[in-house]
């Protein structure tokens, strides 16, 4: 054992502190986590050799530990990477995450708008207003029809309309920078030769 402690989490104090304590380092562990792609590419672009661990590997290998410390669980890291008994997972490029961020945003607020309009439609059938079916502006107008003669009613469900057009508003511009990207890319433009694929968004529909 040549060193053991603490530096802040970013590559740059990282790669200084393993250069200063362990500059001939063959194999670098940094376990799966939601700093792993940033810290994996910054630590890999300063040219040092870090692979990517398995959580639940490394874990499960370190589950007969009896004294579960944050400093005996990176010595227990260190051990597993030098015996090379480790699951390596492959990191993606950051513009992929970027990519799996937007499509994550995107399945979140969709949700949220439906949520939205589900608690519109039950609030007012509280008050014996039945809502006809339809979605996107059919609903809105729909909305503003059956409640806009309601004096004590109507700024509430004004406020929720407005919350759900602004949804709408964010899940399209998410879509938007989405379809710009599937364009950009050699291998989406060929799946979009798939006959019935389409190029203007008509897949990604999201209204309830």
């Amino acid at each position: 054992m040549l060193w053991q402690g603490k530096c802040p989490t970013t590559p740059e104090t990282i790669a200084t502190t393993l250069r200063a304590k362990a500059a001939h380092a063959v194999r670098i562990g940094l376990e799966t986590g939601p700093l792993t792609p940033w810290l994996w590419h910054g630590l890999h672009e300063r040219g040092l050799p870090v692979l990517c661990l398995d959580a639940r590997h490394a874990k499960a290998a370190l589950s007969m530990q009896l004294n579960k410390t944050d400093r005996n669980y990176a010595l227990g890291l260190a051990q597993v990477v030098r015996t090379g008994w480790y699951k390596q997972v492959d990191v993606k490029s950051l513009p992929s995450h970027e990519t799996r961020a937007l499509v994550g945003a995107r399945a979140q607020l969709v949700g949220m708008r439906t949520e939205t309009s589900n608690l519109i439609r039950g609030t007012l059938k509280t008050f014996g207003l039945v809502l006809d079916k339809g979605c996107g502006s059919v609903f809105e107008a729909n909305v503003r029809e059956l409640a806009g003669d309601q004096p004590a009613l109507w700024p509430l469900i004004e406020g929720l309309l407005s919350v759900w057009q602004m949804l709408g508003e964010q899940i399209g511009a998410i879509e938007q920078r989405l379809l710009e990207q599937a364009r950009g890319s050699a291998v989406c433009r060929r799946l979009m030769t798939i006959p019935g694929g389409r190029t203007d968004g008509g897949d990604l529909h999201h209204d309830h």
